[in-house]
């Protein structure tokens, strides 16, 4: 089973060589950067948030197998939705499932693949053009983190390192930060949140996001790839570029917030 592309040309472009092109152009100007094996990246369209992803893209490091942990906006399927396709495709081509870490996350997790999530989602989506342009014969494994559950996040942090020993993984984890609110506040509020995800704390970042119900999307999926960046030994968080929707738009008075981060 193939995954079609469902945001091609509205994400990002739809027309292989604008995407191509596209892409050339936003790590073009990004700086060098130390290489990670987990990172994290927005998700939102190129036009808003590319510069930021290719950052965080441009600070990971190569690996037979991407595992992309995307946040679900549609509320659809389970807790920890695993794609069960063979391929998902973008204009670039088909980036192949690896399958058999797939199936070695769901004996170790005990749940069942779940393609439900993924349909009509774009958080894990838009991240494989990157990873297709930089790594054009890498594996991947979309999974959509539903859950809030710190029990079932840490479970999957800790399959994740269980999967990847004596193999070549890589993860992505896919959120943007405040949504619809003044740049001023944002900037205050997620550099607050990201203080906790640079000092990998856990608790605190997930406290502060929950209690104060901030617009943080992607609670689930960074506090995943925390976990998983701790059982590898990585010991803080470092931002690479922060930025806002206002840079693309102008408009600073309703803003979405972008980080890109590499754990070290």
């Amino acid at each position: 089973m193939k995954r079609q592309a469902e945001v091609a040309g509205t994400f990002y472009p739809k027309n292989k060589k604008q995407l191509e092109d596209q892409l050339k152009k936003l790590f073009e100007e990004v700086p060098e950067s130390k290489k990670s094996q987990c990172i994290i990246a927005p998700h939102a369209g190129y036009t808003y948030s590319g510069k930021t992803a290719a950052t965080s893209f441009n600070a990971v490091k190569k690996a037979k197998t991407f595992v992309i942990l995307g946040t679900g906006h549609t509320g659809l399927g389970s807790k920890i939705s695993v794609s069960t396709a063979d391929s998902w495709e973008t204009p670039l081509g088909e980036a192949q499932i690896d399958s058999k870490l797939r199936d070695s996350l769901l004996k170790t997790l005990e749940i069942q693949g779940d393609d439900v999530a993924h349909i009509g989602e774009h958080s894990c989506e838009v991240q494989i053009p990157f990873i297709q342009f930089l790594f054009p014969k890498t594996k991947i494994l979309p999974i959509v983190v539903g859950t809030p559950d710190l029990g079932q996040l840490e479970a999957l942090g800790n399959a994740l390192f269980k999967a990847q020993k004596g193999k070549s993984i890589s993860v992505v984890a896919s959120g943007d930060f405040s949504h619809f609110i003044p740049e001023k506040d944002a900037k205050k509020t997620d550099l607050g949140a990201i203080g906790f995800i640079e000092k990998m704390d856990i608790s605190g970042f997930y406290s502060l996001v929950t209690k104060n119900r901030l617009s943080i999307c992607g609670l689930s999926p960074i506090i995943a790839a925390m976990f998983f960046s701790k059982k590898l030994g990585l010991k803080k968080g470092k931002l690479l570029k922060y930025d806002t929707s206002a840079s693309a738009t102008g408009d600073t008075d309703r803003v979405v917030g972008y980080a890109a981060i590499e754990f070290e």
